[in-house]
């Protein structure tokens, strides 16, 4: 089949060209001039608002669609990374909003919380403190009772057993509480012995 230059060029040509006479194929290349007059028109106009740089690409052998792909892909690019930097700061912006409505009454509410449970502590250690208190004053205040019983029953077994020896009432006082020590000490001493057969078996 034959091409006529205007096919060869680009230039929109009719499809019944090929089998009109020589007035069709004349229209044509008359088209194909104008088409190739436009596109030079273009090309210098882009010529000097590039440049030197599409002249050096175009020395290069760059071809020219390839140039233009990568100029939309560089342009895509950049107004994708500019669209994921606006979507960021407005995310960032409704982060910090959020953090400022909701941070700041959060944060009372642990401080109160904390301050609570650390009062609540406090108070518990004093009542466990307070109790242990009362418990030893009981027993001591028991174990004093029980001495002075034990001390008036004695005295009043002395009095019933009337003494003739020598000595005051005082001397014979200090004997008895002589006497009630060693005994105390004697049981000390049996406790701690038996607490020590039971530890070694």
């Amino acid at each position: 089949m034959f091409i006529l230059p205007a096919q060869a060029i680009g230039a929109r040509a009719s499809p019944f060209s090929t089998l009109m006479g020589p007035g069709n194929c004349f229209r044509s290349l008359k088209k194909a001039k104008e088409g190739t007059s436009r596109q030079a028109k273009v090309e210098v106009c882009a010529a000097k608002s590039n440049g030197s740089k599409q002249d050096s690409q175009r020395k290069s052998g760059i071809p020219r669609k390839r140039v233009e792909d990568t100029a939309a892909t560089r342009i895509q690019a950049a107004f994708r990374a500019f669209l994921a930097r606006r979507t960021l700061y407005r995310l960032r912006c409704a982060v910090r909003f959020q953090s400022l409505t909701h941070g700041l009454p959060v944060t009372e509410q642990v401080s109160t919380a904390l301050s609570y449970l650390h009062s609540w502590s406090r108070i518990q250690t004093e009542i466990r403190a307070r109790r242990i208190n009362m418990v030893t004053e009981a027993r001591m205040r028991q174990k004093r009772l029980e001495d002075q019983l034990k001390f008036e029953a004695k005295l009043q077994k002395l009095e019933l057993e009337w003494c003739g020896g020598p000595g005051t009432k005082e001397d014979i006082l200090a004997k008895i509480q002589q006497r009630e020590a060693a005994a105390a000490k004697r049981e000390r001493t049996l406790a701690y012995a038996f607490s020590h057969q039971v530890c070694s078996y």
